[in-house]
């Protein structure tokens, strides 16, 4: 596809405006909530919002994007795709599509994973009033995998102190500690914050004036990152013995959401998660609607032989912003490997995707029509 044609963008400035065209042309009715900051070049940061179909429809398919910023290449081309495919004109009876595009502008303009405040939406939607989730050997790694610099040593003696601790606890209980969230190193990985963060923040505002009279919401957020070439993986975060789990079954396949094989594709067990979004979802819309999706991710990271290498995007993201800084004359290289971690600039992959996008929407449309009509 030609660069003019294509749905995927060489920056947030241009995602923003290809989402926006996109958006337009499908007759959405769009507004902007934009961010306190600015972008790296001085441009406006916003979450974007697009409405398509009845203003009082009764079921609602919600799409998200941009969730980790950097991701957000993927998840911004997969809306754009779908908005610029015949679907949004065809829309089934009594339901809307509510398309919200750079959940996390900062991180998503800077080319990082986090937001401004080194934060992870998907650890954050919690009562931060009460105590936080415990995660007691996050603190026993904390140090090591967080070097002040990272030169071949460094990084040697790294895998040194984890092959230790995995000795001890296992190879699991070392990637379920640093994926799984942690509340007290704000320079930490998978950091959840003390407090909601400014995007999180906007997410409940956007459900509270567009989803306050639904019965019924679909929910789609688009992911990049676990290894692959544009595959799919389905992670429905509902109970697996729940009808909303075997709903998103019929929609996408139950083979799709079924724990085995989407360990499979992952390439591990799922960790322990706390404070994403969707389980906020669900607790904010529980007492009137009843929420049923997926986080749909893209593969796109290559495979590391050398474990040296297994840590690496999110070390250099973490070095940039509390050692080097993004000024650093390391930061160029460093947000290109991040970029192409998340969505390698690939023609068969970004087809590759889109078409995926485009598939997964549909059958969401389609899935969320017939239950409608129920």
């Amino acid at each position: 596809m030609s660069p003019a044609a294509s749905p995927f963008s060489g920056s947030y400035h241009e995602a923003r405006e290809k989402f926006l065209l996109a958006a337009t042309n499908a007759s959405a009715r769009v507004t902007a909530i934009e961010h306190p900051l600015s972008g790296p070049v001085g441009e406006t940061l916003a979450i974007d919002i697009g409405w398509l179909g009845p203003e009082d429809a009764s079921t609602v398919l919600l799409c998200l994007s941009g969730v980790h910023g950097a991701e957000g290449y993927a998840g911004s081309a997969a809306q754009i795709a779908w908005l610029n495919s015949a679907a949004p004109q065809n829309l089934p009876q009594d339901l809307a599509v509510l398309m919200v595009h750079g959940v996390n502008p900062w991180g998503f303009a800077y080319g990082l994973r986090g937001t401004e405040d080194n934060i992870d939406i998907n650890r954050n939607w919690l009562d931060h009033s009460r105590p936080h989730p415990a995660n007691p050997l996050y603190e026993q790694i904390h140090a090591v995998l967080c070097p002040d610099d990272l030169s071949a040593s460094s990084v040697d003696a790294m895998l040194d102190a984890g092959g230790r601790f995995v000795e001890q606890h296992g190879q699991w209980a070392l990637e379920d500690a640093i994926s799984r969230g942690q509340y007290t190193h704000a320079d930490g990985y998978h950091f959840g914050g003390t407090s909601l963060s400014w995007s999180t923040q906007q997410i409940q505002q956007i459900v509270a004036t567009y989803l306050g009279h639904a019965k019924k919401v679909a929910y789609v957020d688009f992911h990049s990152g676990p290894v692959g070439n544009g595959e799919t993986i389905f992670l429905c975060f509902s109970d697996p013995t729940s009808a909303a789990h075997k709903r998103a079954g019929s929609w996408w396949g139950q083979d799709a959401l079924m724990p085995a094989n989407v360990e499979k594709q992952w390439g591990s067990r799922r960790p322990t998660r706390h404070g994403i979004v969707f389980w906020g979802l669900e607790q904010l819309l529980k007492d009137h609607a009843n929420v049923t999706g997926a986080v749909v991710e893209f593969c796109s990271a290559k495979s590391r032989s050398d474990v040296r290498y297994v840590m690496r995007v999110p070390m250099v993201e973490r070095w940039m912003r509390f050692v080097g800084g993004l000024d650093a004359p390391e930061a160029p290289g460093y947000l290109q490997e991040i970029r192409e971690n998340y969505a390698p600039q690939r023609g068969d992959w970004e087809r590759k995707v889109a078409a995926g996008a485009i598939d997964v929407l549909n059958k969401a449309v389609a899935g969320a029509g017939k239950w409608s009509a129920d």
